[in-house]
């Protein structure tokens, strides 16, 4: 059921992004992939690939099949907006969305590597959001070479992970020192890799019964967290709001527990949940291509704002950002997801069935 989560955390950002930018949407549903990511790395590599040689190489060849040509559609369809509407107009939108001009700048781009304390420092970036995948791939090899094989390893990636958020604090650094390098991704990837070892624990699980919390309850107070803290935001620019950014840490982790448990956020069949998860990374790839596309033809102009002609192209651009992702699944995910089924069928650990796919 990390489906339908996963797709809506992919459209809290697009709103982010395109309509409410005082809102805390997009810190909340970043750390929430980097969550959901710990926990579905850790899953498969103890239960599809293993920490053989073999394994690990399985793991990476899918890893990158999943992300880039994806990712590398994206970035070309950023660059040929920029070519067609021009780079001045582009550059208004969005500060990062302009042409490589180095070879460190193509070599970032083409690689999603941007290397900086601040990954979203770093320009160009031609999908702008990519910078958190930078966050992203560091984990995955992390995970890779074993951060996370044995319950005793994330007990001290969780402590030196909190240690280092106490130390920002102490050092009185602001919350894009918790939010943007990959050292303050750390913790939600620990807290998403620890969950797996919790939801094998009978004690855990029958606390969590006793608890009568279920998944659609975690669900709904993960939206009024967001909801909640955007209000406060909007209405209380100067007021100090860190205590929803790690509400939402602690929400979303019983929310994958549950989810890894069995529960449903709706009553939706497995399958249904699956097509709607495959919604979430190209939507996150090209909602800001959608936008600027979507405000230069029907305006003129290439903006996003909280307006009511910022409404109509945030509406429009769901639309169209539907269409560009359900071509990507079409043209790109399905043709590749075949090849990624035989790495995993040669390379599943002994003794074990076909396990089902996970992203």
């Amino acid at each position: 059921m990390l489906g339908l989560l996963r797709t809506t955390l992919a459209l809290m950002v697009v709103t982010f992004h395109l309509l409410i930018e005082l809102s805390p949407l997009g810190t909340y549903s970043v750390f929430g992939f980097y969550l959901i990511s710990g926990y579905l790395m850790t899953l498969i590599m103890h239960d599809n690939y293993g920490y053989t040689g073999s394994g690990r190489l399985a793991f990476a060849a899918n890893r990158l099949l999943r992300l880039y040509p994806s990712y590398w559609l994206a970035a070309l369809g950023s660059a040929a907006l920029i070519i067609g509407i021009g780079p001045a107009t582009v550059l208004r939108y969005h500060d990062s969305l302009f042409l490589p001009q180095s070879l460190k700048d193509y070599l970032s781009n083409a690689s999603m590597l941007f290397p900086a304390w601040l990954p979203n420092s770093v320009d160009p970036r031609l999908v702008p959001p990519a910078w958190a995948l930078t966050v992203e791939l560091f984990f995955y090899v992390a995970i890779g070479l074993g951060i996370s094989k044995h319950p005793r390893r994330i007990k001290v990636w969780l402590l030196l992970s909190v240690a280092y958020v106490i130390g920002t604090y102490l050092l009185e650094a602001p919350l894009r020192q918790r939010y943007a390098p990959i050292a303050a991704g750390s913790l939600p990837f620990a807290v998403g890799s620890a969950l797996y070892f919790l939801a094998k624990e009978p004690r855990v699980y029958q606390l969590y019964v006793r608890s009568r919390l279920r998944a659609r309850h975690l669900f709904m107070a993960l939206l009024a967290n967001c909801l909640l803290w955007t209000v406060l935001t909007v209405t209380h620019p100067g007021l100090y709001l860190e205590i929803g950014f790690y509400l939402n840490i602690g929400i979303c982790a019983l929310l994958v527990y549950s989810l890894a448990k069995g529960d449903k956020i709706a009553t939706i069949p497995a399958a249904a949940d699956k097509v709607i998860g495959d919604f979430a990374y190209p939507v996150y790839l090209w909602h800001w291509q959608a936008g600027l596309a979507v405000s230069y033809l029907l305006y003129g102009e290439a903006f996003h704002e909280l307006s009511g002609r910022g409404a109509i192209v945030f509406l429009t651009t769901l639309l169209v950002v539907a269409v560009l992702s359900l071509m990507t699944i079409y043209l790109v995910d399905i043709p590749i997801q075949r090849l990624r089924t035989k790495i995993r069928a040669m390379n599943r650990p002994a003794g074990r069935d076909m396990p089902r796919r996970l992203r």
